[in-house]
């Protein structure tokens, strides 16, 4: 397996060397998404595409209980290092497993997260409606994103090297749209102006955005997180 296949499925140790890498540097991103989930001490939330586990970590130490699925056992296995402690202590679980049949009952979660994945999800759209499955009346869906679209020569080199696609605020939002969720919120990271955009209800408000823990690479990109409930 490639270098550009093992983004799409980490796996061996390549994989795993990857996924480390990933922790690293997504955490700007997924600490700005992580600032427009509301958790509360009982929320039980899935991470879909839980990655090198790193997030999970994170909301474990909010959550009631985190659980992490993944398709790669790469991902699977780091992501059980990485929360080893908070396993042994009953508040995280890692599973592989797939987003297109979530092994979980209906109503399940207060909260389902996918950071950096929906790009690879195939059949997005039903994919969503399986999330919707799991969430309960009233849950909240994340979707963190590191870009709003393929505007710009990074993102568009990605979807030619790596098999994968990459959406734009109005394409996330007719998928969730198509599925009847329902309060939907885009939140844009303007990094060249530092201001955040918000878009709900067919308005936009502009903001300051103090928001400096990033990267060379990420003022190019206009992170997008959409949060829509059930």
């Amino acid at each position: 397996m490639g270098f550009f296949d093992n983004m799409r499925k980490p796996k061996g140790k390549l994989g795993k060397i990857q996924l480390k890498s990933m922790n690293k540097e997504h955490t700007p991103v997924s600490l700005w998404g992580l600032k427009h989930l509301d958790i509360k001490p009982d929320d039980v939330i899935l991470d879909v595409g839980c990655g090198g586990g790193i997030n999970v970590k994170r909301m474990a130490e909010k959550a009631q209980k985190v659980y992490g699925i993944d398709y790669s056992i790469e991902s699977v296995n780091l992501s059980r290092e990485v929360n080893y402690q908070e396993i042994y202590d009953g508040k995280v679980e890692i599973q592989k497993g797939n987003v297109k049949s979530l092994p979980y009952d209906d109503n399940t979660f207060d909260a389902v997260t996918a950071f950096e994945t929906v790009y690879f999800w195939p059949d997005i759209e039903k994919c969503f409606g399986e999330v919707k499955r799991v969430l309960k009346l009233g849950g909240t869906f994340l979707i963190g994103m590191e870009s709003n679209g393929s505007d710009n020569l990074m993102m568009r080199l990605s979807e030619k090297l790596i098999d994968m696609n990459v959406y734009d605020d109005e394409e996330i939002t007719g998928f969730l749209t198509n599925n009847q969720f329902s309060e939907i919120t885009v939140y844009l990271r303007d990094g060249k102006n530092k201001q955040e955009i918000i878009k709900s209800n067919g308005n936009v408000i502009r903001m300051d955005d103090d928001y400096s823990n990033i990267s060379f690479s990420d003022k190019f990109l206009e992170w997008m997180t959409v949060v829509a409930v059930k």
